[in-house]
């Protein structure tokens, strides 16, 4: 998972055009091509796997170029300010959590009739549903990672416990939480940390409210319910965590920037981390075989994170037709395969294991975050994907805090939420 130096091709990415193209200038031919810009988040390896695709992709097609670009700042501002200026990229990588207001607001482009008719085969109902629409699909889901738990090998040793391995046998949350108090005795801070990044993923705790049975919002994706019992049953087992000084309180969702629970781990400060695939190349370098890994943690239900991102097209393309060949083309059972590869990421395909991915290491732990991807609801992706997701992730995080510092109890903290959703969802 170490990421490479930035190389030739992003060199020529930065400059506009791509290998073919910078290769067609060069002896002299016409560039009076049809252009399309891919925009991606800013990681050296997987800009290199993009412009590599494309480059095969106008190899395939004379008269076309493609640039792969790095989308700056913060996401919605940069992209809302581009599209009222008619300058967003062709193609733009997103994740499913911020999808959904640019698919019902008309900012992206129906891709079905680029898109193979066996394509939505390999590809299970959650992750179809990410891009698909009433009216038409605008994105197909490219990679995902979800979250496990991880812990210290020692630490299960000294406690006498075996983590499970099967996703059928994972820890429930009374079971986790004795085990979590032991942990706590062994390393003499805190039991366990959880995956936050920042603000902006405060919705990666709602699993927590699917494997209780509950649901941020209803099977039609805007409804709020999280005024039922199994949703505030599961605030109820968030505030334990902190209460019964399981988890630090440097770790929660709005004030755990940056690579907090990876922090906590490395430092011994806890013994197990319920977090996503970046934290391998962190816990390698740090702990080298020291750690393993068990399926995320379930009650009566089974849920985890949904992460990954989307390719779309955005209504600025002058070559949408073009531009969502190349989607397609770029999701392909082949193209994912080597994408996935050489990022180390989680495959959206079905038909792809870990050993179809061939993977440079841990193919085991690949494989289990392969599986527990199986396991994010379809009613969760359904909200996530939605329209106003972005706005009422950002009222999850203010009341999801509040509730964990004990500012507010469970009860307290599911009026006021409910309240807040509400508002937005009925504008």
């Amino acid at each position: 998972m170490t990421r490479p130096t930035v190389g030739r091709r992003q060199i020529l990415a930065v400059a506009g055009i791509s290998m073919v193209g910078a290769l067609a200038a060069c002896n002299g031919e016409s560039t009076d091509t049809q252009h399309l810009r891919l925009s991606s988040w800013n990681i050296p390896t997987d800009l290199a796997s993009y412009q590599r695709i494309a480059d095969a992709f106008v190899a395939d097609h004379p008269g076309t170029s493609v640039s792969v670009e790095v989308t700056t700042g913060q996401f919605h501002q940069w992209f809302i300010t581009r599209l009222a200026a008619d300058l967003a990229p062709d193609i733009i990588r997103i994740t499913p959590q911020q999808l959904g207001r640019y698919a019902a607001n008309g900012s992206l482009v129906d891709l079905t009739q680029a898109v193979p008719p066996e394509y939505r085969e390999d590809w299970s109902e959650p992750f179809w549903a990410i891009g698909q629409r009433e009216n038409g699909l605008f994105g197909i889901f490219q990679h995902t990672d979800n979250f496990i738990t991880f812990y210290d090998r020692q630490v299960m040793e000294e406690i006498g416990v075996t983590p499970p391995q099967a996703i059928e046998d994972a820890w429930h949350w009374d079971e986790f939480l004795e085990i979590a108090q032991e942990v706590k005795q062994v390393t003499g801070r805190y039991a366990f940390s959880y995956g936050w990044s920042g603000p902006e993923t405060a919705y990666r705790w709602m699993p927590l409210i699917y494997q209780n049975g509950g649901a941020f919002l209803g099977e039609d994706g805007l409804t709020p319910s999280m005024d039922t019992e199994e949703a505030i049953g599961a605030l109820e087992f968030g505030r334990r965590w902190y209460t019964d000084g399981l988890v630090s309180p440097s770790n929660m969702s709005k004030s755990g920037g940056g690579h907090v629970d990876f922090d906590l781990f490395n430092t011994g400060q806890v013994g197990m981390a319920l977090t996503n695939p970046e934290a391998i190349a962190s816990f390698d370098e740090a702990r080298p075989g020291e750690w393993g890994v068990a399926p995320m943690i379930r009650n009566s239900g089974e849920a985890s994170d949904l992460g990954g991102n989307t390719l779309a097209v955005t209504r600025s393309s002058k070559n949408p037709e073009l531009a969502a060949e190349l989607v397609a083309y770029m999701t392909s059972r082949e193209n994912i395969q080597s994408f996935c590869h050489d990022g180390n990421w989680i495959p959206s395909r079905t038909s792809l294991s870990a050993q179809d991915i061939g993977y440079a290491a841990h193919e085991d732990v690949m494989q289990l975050f392969i599986d527990q991807g199986g396991t994010i609801p379809l009613s969760m992706v359904r909200a996530q994907s939605g329209e106003y997701f972005s706005s009422l992730n950002a009222v999850f995080a203010d009341y999801l805090d509040l509730c964990l510092l004990g500012e507010l109890t469970p009860q307290e903290t599911s009026e006021q939420m409910m309240e807040a959703m509400l508002s937005v969802t009925s504008r």
